[in-house]
C-alpha cells in the first residue's frame, strides 16, 4: 500500500489500484529524424511503445543508476510505427538525442481521453503551445470529424495539418463561437479554465461533465503513482496527473479556487 498525505489527510493506493491504472512497461525508441519547424524541434522515434492520445512516456536520456530521473514526451503525432514529439529548440533532450540514437522509454503515462464517436467535432484551444492536443486532432480527421483549433497567437503552419481549422485571437471570446464541438480539449495556464468554462456556460444550455478537458502540467518523477508530486486537487479530491490525468474534466478543475 503506497500512503500519501494531503491537507491533513491520508490517501492511499494499493498495488492493485496501480497495476490497474499502469500497464506500464518499457521499451526502447530509436530517433529516426530531426526535423526544424519554425522554432522548434520534431523529434522522430521509432518504437512499438506507442501512446494513445492524452498519454505520454518517460524517457530515459541519459546514463544513470536512477530510473526516476526522466523526462516526460508528449507526442504530436503518432503512427503505426511509432511516435513523434515537438519540443523547443532549448529542451534538454537535444543534448542527448541524433538520428540513430536509442531512447529508453517507460509508458504509457497517463488516461486516454479519445475514443470519439465517428464524425465528431473537435475544438482544441491552446495559449502558446498546441502540440500536445494534435494527435486528438488526427484521431477526429481519420474517423470522418473535423477539428478546429483556437490559439492565442501564430504558430508554425507547417507543423500543423491542414485539415485543422485555425483561429488566432482572444480564446474566452472565440470559444463561444465554436460551443456546439462536440468535445473540447484545452492546453492553456490555469488562468484561463474559468474565463472559458463561464463562456461555455453561457453558449450552451447545458455542459456534461465529460464535455471539456484540460491539461494539468506538473512534475511527473515516477511515473506510477508512487511519489505523489503530480497531484492535483479537484472537485472529487486528490488525483494524480499520472494515474488519473494528465487531462482533467474542466468542470472538476474549476470546483476548487
Amino acid at each position: 500500500m503506497i500512503k500519501r498525505q494531503f491537507d491533513g489527510k491520508d490517501y492511499s493506493t494499493s498495488a492493485e489500484d496501480l497495476c490497474y491504472h499502469r500497464r506500464v512497461r518499457q521499451a526502447e525508441a530509436h530517433c529516426k529524424q530531426l526535423e526544424l519547424i519554425g522554432d522548434r524541434v520534431r523529434l522522430h522515434l521509432e518504437t512499438d511503445l506507442i501512446p494513445a492520445p492524452g498519454q505520454l512516456v518517460l524517457a530515459g536520456l541519459a546514463a544513470t543508476a536512477d530510473p526516476y530521473l526522466r523526462l516526460p514526451f508528449f507526442p504530436s503525432a503518432l503512427s503505426q510505427a511509432g511516435f513523434a514529439v515537438d519540443v523547443a529548440a532549448s529542451h534538454p533532450a537535444l543534448r542527448f538525442l541524433a538520428p540513430g540514437s536509442t531512447v529508453d522509454l517507460i509508458g504509457p503515462v497517463g488516461v486516454h481521453v479519445g475514443d470519439f464517436p465517428p464524425r465528431s467535432r473537435l475544438l482544441l484551444i491552446a495559449d502558446s503551445d498546441p502540440a500536445i492536443l494534435l494527435p486528438f486532432a488526427s484521431q477526429a480527421i481519420v474517423n470522418g470529424g473535423a477539428a478546429t483549433l483556437l490559439l492565442a497567437r501564430p504558430y508554425p503552419l507547417d507543423a500543423l495539418d491542414p485539415e485543422i481549422e485555425i483561429r488566432v485571437g482572444d480564446l474566452p471570446s472565440l470559444v463561444a463561437e465554436f460551443a456546439a464541438a462536440d468535445r473540447i480539449l484545452i492546453h492553456t495556464g490555469p488562468a484561463l479554465h474559468q474565463p472559458l468554462r463561464q463562456k461555455l456556460a453561457e453558449a450552451r444550455a447545458f455542459v456534461p461533465p465529460d464535455y471539456a478537458y484540460a491539461f494539468v502540467e506538473r512534475s511527473l518523477p515516477c511515473g506510477l503513482g508512487a511519489c505523489g508530486a503530480c497531484a492535483v486537487k479537484t472537485g472529487r479530491g486528490w488525483k494524480w496527473a499520472c494515474l488519473d490525468g494528465p487531462f482533467f474534466s474542466l468542470a472538476e478543475l474549476d470546483s476548487w479556487p
